[in-house]
This record gives structure tokens, sequence and C-alpha cells, in this order.
């Protein structure tokens, strides 16, 4: 419950903010935001989860009213509070800025951390291995077994380096720390993985940089993370993390949470993944064999090369959309699975005896001395062996497997692709289509606390649609819409006449494009979103050199330089056109004369493109719904509402909005999307 004494600490932190903090501004949905987070946290509302979603647009101030109110929370029931945001600026900025300010005034102390995922931490003994292994030139370890392509000099001199910074101080032993990024290829070999650490085995543990920063966190009260680290850590076994039931969890930027999360509940291999997976497992048990003496196990390669040809025999007459084939509602064929079970049964066989090998490589080295140069290669390459063959045997087990008719199918899919040797890989996805069950049961379910925000978290005034994609019960938590704190009807939402609707794509794009020459003021900060790249690079064609100011393309360079570049420029009093797609759409805050135009070339329906989307909506249809009812509006509604946020970013913000999609007037589901909008002026031109 909440006592007087918590209400006293988040009330005079909230207090010490408002006194402390320059230009800040009372506004009354923040209030209710920390009053809401702090009933729901502290178990106020009786048969109720605890568990919060709230819709906090633009200018609410939700980052210190989550901080202020569940910090004392997670403080005072012992629990650890775990902070995530959808993507590293977001992230960035919490762990730079907000929880600084935070620490400021929060009337409790408290300590906190960065947490990254396992992989982006290098293993100081991989390095060494690798380095001294390259500079061996009588390595008693067949150092091919760890390479699919022998590396090259200049990865070679990128070893060398990173471990002459490391032993220096001058590295931190952190991916993102590093000047120059190394080649993928050389960083999985060398960095932290969980099938091949030892742990407090490991001679390297007390100088590890990813058991340090694991220290770091088990101290720290507040852990700073994001949501693809933390789906990746519970899905894995929760090794990284605080135990979910002793955290409280806030995930800001909420409405990416789906996306993500079927995303990490995939699984994909492919056929010469395979083939090069086996025959490493071949190569490293007869090293562990040797050194053992032990009888070979037997790894038929052959059998499995036989098998994977039976499959792509099977494969080759199939119908590929863009190299895609999509099995219908997820079910593979018979005589596939026949074959695919063959080779599962094979592989699994493989596995079993592998695991058994390496138990025993295991218990030999407790008994044992084997020289270091060949005992550490060898427990990382069998280490990657045993992970390879789980990842195989996970992808053929869930493409066998039948699903429920009760429930959403999986979508399974083959994509074929072309190799630098004109050679054709299949690769082979397995994909859940409604993740609801998985979170419920990594956290809604198990966690102290949760608060799920954003400044657009639900659709058509709902939140049905998030409930539905994140597995939420609508009767067992608790929800909150706040009002904007700032006054969107001196905004113009003008809905532009056009000959043309946007399904006309030759006529509607001519038509953007010819509007944009009028509708466009070059001396003024302009932002034109598009939905699809095509259209976008179409248009900037028609009206290159025309304008009359600058024009930035999305994708001629980075966003964070393309929005360098268009300050710069606003603040020299000239004019600039920014062309952009999702990612402009939101996460882009251009404050006062930065922005007084926002350009929609058209609403953003979700056409099911991705395997998962098509199977979801084939799945709907067979079940007598609409999937444009059900997915596509809800989405377009939520991202017409972020494109238009981009406009308003403080109290004395202003401009206009214009759309160029005449659907809003002509369709049935105009009036739906325009009474969703926050309060704009809508101005329908004739």
């Amino acid at each position: 419950m909440l006592s007087s004494e918590l209400k006293a600490q988040i009330r005079e932190s909230f207090n010490a903010l408002k006194i402390g903090m320059d230009g800040f501004i009372v506004r009354n949905a923040q209030n209710k935001m920390i009053a809401e987070i702090s009933k729901t946290l502290t178990g106020e509302y009786e048969n109720s989860n605890k568990i919060l979603c709230v819709e906090a647009p633009t200018g609410t101030g939700k980052t210190f009213a989550y901080l202020l109110s569940a910090i004392p929370i997670a403080k005072n029931s012992k629990k650890k509070l775990v902070v995530s945001s959808a993507n590293v600026a977001l992230q960035e900025q919490l762990l730079n800025k907000d929880i600084v300010e935070t620490q400021k005034y929060c009337q409790v102390d408290f300590k906190y951390a960065l947490v990254k995922g396992r992989s982006r931490y290098v293993c100081i003994r991989n390095l060494i291995n690798l380095a001294e292994d390259n500079a061996s030139t009588d390595s008693l370890f067949d150092s091919a077994l760890m390479w699919d392509v022998p590396p090259g000099k200049h990865q070679l001199e990128q070893i060398t380096e990173m471990l002459q910074d490391y032993s220096d101080k001058k590295w931190n032993g952190e991916i993102d720390d590093l000047i120059t990024t190394p080649d993928s290829s050389i960083w999985q070999k060398v960095s932290c993985n969980r099938f091949t650490c030892s742990a407090k085995s490991c001679e390297f543990y007390d100088d590890c940089a990813f058991f340090k920063a694991r220290k770091q966190i088990t101290r720290a009260d507040v852990i700073i993370a994001n949501h693809d680290l933390i789906l990746a850590d519970l899905s894995t076994g929760n090794t990284v993390l605080p135990d979910v039931d002793e955290s409280i969890f806030i995930f800001d930027e909420a409405h990416h949470l789906n996306a993500k999360a079927l995303s990490h509940f995939s699984l994909s291999t492919s056929t010469e993944y395979i083939k090069t997976s086996i025959r490493q497992t071949k190569g490293v048990s007869e090293q562990l064999c040797k050194i053992t003496k032990q009888d070979l196990i037997d790894i038929n390669i052959k059998q499995i090369d036989d098998y994977l040809n039976d499959l792509i025999q099977l494969l080759k007459p199939l119908e590929f959309d863009e190299d895609t084939h999509l099995f219908e509602q997820g079910e593979v064929d018979n005589e596939m699975k026949l074959v695919s079970k063959n080779l599962l049964n094979a592989i699994t066989s493989i596995q079993t005896k592998f695991e058994t090998l390496k138990q025993s490589w295991s218990d030999y080295l407790k008994i044992k001395v084997v020289d270091k140069t060949i005992a550490e290669p060898l427990n990382n390459a069998s280490g990657e062996c045993e992970q390879h063959l789980l990842s195989i045997t996970a992808l053929f087990s869930s493409m066998l497997q039948t699903d429920e008719n009760s429930q959403a199918p999986y979508s399974r899919w083959i994509e074929k692709t072309k190799l630098a040797n004109k050679k054709i890989n299949y690769i082979f996805n397995s994909a859940q289509t409604d993740i609801s069950k998985n979170l419920d049961s990594l956290i809604w379910s198990k966690a102290e606390g949760v608060v799920l925000t954003s400044a657009t978290l639900s659709s058509l005034g709902s939140f049905a649609r998030l409930n539905q994609q994140l597995g939420l019960i609508k009767n067992e938590n608790q929800y909150l819409r706040l009002p904007s704190p700032f006054d969107h009807s001196k905004v113009d939402f003008i809905i532009a006449k056009f000959r043309s609707n946007p399904t006309q794509v030759y006529e509607h794009t001519q038509e953007v494009g010819s509007q944009l020459l009028k509708r466009i003021d070059p001396n003024t900060g302009t932002l034109v979103l598009f939905a699809s790249n095509k259209q976008m690079q179409m248009v900037a064609d028609l009206v290159d050199g025309k304008l009359g100011c600058d024009l930035f393309v999305q994708g001629e360079f980075s966003k964070k330089l393309i929005l360098k570049k268009h300050k710069k420029l606003r603040k020299q009093g000239k004019g600039s056109v920014i062309f952009g797609l999702d990612s402009f759409a939101e996460g882009v805050d251009l404050k006062g004369d930065n922005l007084t135009h926002v350009i929609i070339a058209k609403l953003r329906f979700s056409v099911p493109t991705s395997p998962i989307d098509k199977t979801l909506a084939q799945y709907l249809e067979l079940q007598n719904r609409n999937p444009f009812m059900e997915i596509s509006l809800p989405d377009a509604s939520l991202r017409l509402i972020q494109a238009c946020g981009r406009l308003i970013r403080t109290e004395t913000d202003n401009g206009r909005i214009t759309i160029f999609d005449n659907r809003l007037v002509t369709k049935f589901y105009g009036k739906q999307l325009l009474s969703a909008l926050p309060g704009y002026n809508i101005v329908i031109e004739r």
C-alpha cells in the first residue's frame, strides 16, 4: 500500500523538481501520471495487477513522472527498477541527462547503471587466445575449426590492436566504445558468449568487462536497459538482468514492444549453416576424442548432406515470391515434413552424442592438465558447436510442430539467397504471429510491477490493439490516457484537395511533386513524410533544384547528420526541407522555427508484406475477422498521430499539417482517423 512516508518522499521529490529545474512548468497531466503510477505499483487497486498502461503525450514530462514515483517505491519494496527504452537515443538521454537530473531532486538516494547484452563485451580470454594463435606458427590446436573463412591481415591487426588497447586500459572492453567497429566475423569470435563462458572458473574473471558490468548492476537500484536486451535476456534464462520477480519494469516507447518481441521469438537456419556446423562439430569431436583417447563419435556427414539434398530437391519447384516461399497458414508440406524429420533426427542424434563428449571433456580437464593453447580454443569451439546444433534443432522442431486450431499459427517460410560462389542457400524460418503468451509468462505474470508508457499507446482512442498485441487483459490492469498540454486547436490540419488518391500510384506521385512546389515556403523548415521509399525518391527527382532551398532526403546522410544540417540552416535563417520515412515520423524533435510545416504524403496502412503479417492476416480471414479493421486501421491511426506529433513540441510551437490523402474524406474510416487526432482545426479543401 502507499504509505504516508512513501507519499511524502514522492511529493517532496516532485516539489524539489518544481523548485530546482529551470523552466519547469506545472502540468496537471504529470501530477496525474505520478499519482496513478504510485497507486498501481503499491497495489492500491484491489483485484488488479500492478500493471499500468499510460499514454502521455509530448510535453507531459513522463520521464520524470515515472522516475520520481517509481524509484522511491522500488527502494521501499527492496526491488530493482528496470527502465527500458526502444532505441539507443532515448537510452542515452536517460543515462546522460534524465537520470542525472533525477538524482538531484529525488528524496531517496539511489545508484544507477547501464546494462548491455553479453555480446556487447569482449571476452578477454578469447581475445588473448586468438591473438596468440595468430602469432604462433606451431599452434597445437587446428584453428581452421574456428573459422568459416580464414581471417585476413586487416582482421588480424584488429585483434592485436584491441588486445593492446585493453591491456593499456585505453579500452574498457565494450564494442560501443571502440573508435572503429571490428568486422562482425571477428567480434563474434572474441565477444562474450554464454556457450563458451566459464564464468568464475575463468582465470580472467576478475578482469572481465562483462562481469565487471554485472557487479555494477547488482549494486544498482535503477538499471537502464532497452527492449531488445530485456527480451533477449528473459528468453534465454534471465542471466544478465535481476530476477523478474525482484524487479519493477518501466517500458518507455512501449508501442515498439510487440515488434521487438516478434523478432526475438523467431528461429532461423540455412542449408549452408547446417553443412558448416556439422563439419565443424565433426572436426572438434575428432580432436576431443584424440586427446581423451575415446572412440570417435559417429557423425555421418554424407547422411546429413543427402538429407539436405533431398530437401533442396523439394524446394526447387516451389514458387518464390521475391525469393520468399510462405507456407499457407504455416503448414509445411507432408513430403517436406518427412525429409525434415529425418534431418532433425540425425542432427539430434549428433547433438546428444556431442553433449556427452563435451561433458566427458569437461570431466577430463578436472583430472588432467592440458596445455591451455589446446584446451581453451577447444572449449570455445565446442561451445560454438553446441550453440549451432541447438539453433538448428530448435528451428526444425518448430517447423514440424502442429499448431493448435484455437490459436494463431506460426508463420513458416523459406528464403532463397545466392552466395558469393553463386551457390543457392535456402534459409528456413519459423516465427510466432502472436507473442502475447510469451510476454505473460516471462514478464506480466512475474514482475513486481510494470508501467508501459508512450506518447502514442492507444489506437483510435482505445487500448484494444495494445492489449491484443501484448496479451494484456483490460479488466486486470490499469489504463490512463492523459490530455496533451498543448493547444492543438491553433494548428490547421489541412486535407488537401487532390484529384488522385494514393492507390493511383503514378498520378498521385506526380501530383505530390507539383503540390509540394506550391505549398512549401522556401524560407521555413518543412518535414515531408512518405510511406514508401520509392515514392520519396521519385518525388525528390521531380522537385530537385526547384524548391528554392536545401533538400535533405533520407538515405543521403545519416538521420543525425540530416537533422544537424537542417538545424544549422534554420539558425542562419535559411529554409530547409527534409524528406523522410517512418524513422522521421517519430523520435524527431524539431522545436520552434526548426519546423513549422509537416506534410504527409499519404496514410501509412500496413499492407501485409512480411511473412508474419501475411500469415496473421490469412488466419484472421479464416476466422471471419477483418484484418483491415483489427490491424491496418488501428496501426494507421497510431502512425498518423505520431507523424503529426513532429510539429508541436513545446507550448510556443506553431505551424500547420497538410496531408495529401483524400481517403480521409472519401472513405468510411476517415471520420474515425480524424476523431482520434488531438483536437486540430480540421480544414477540408474543396
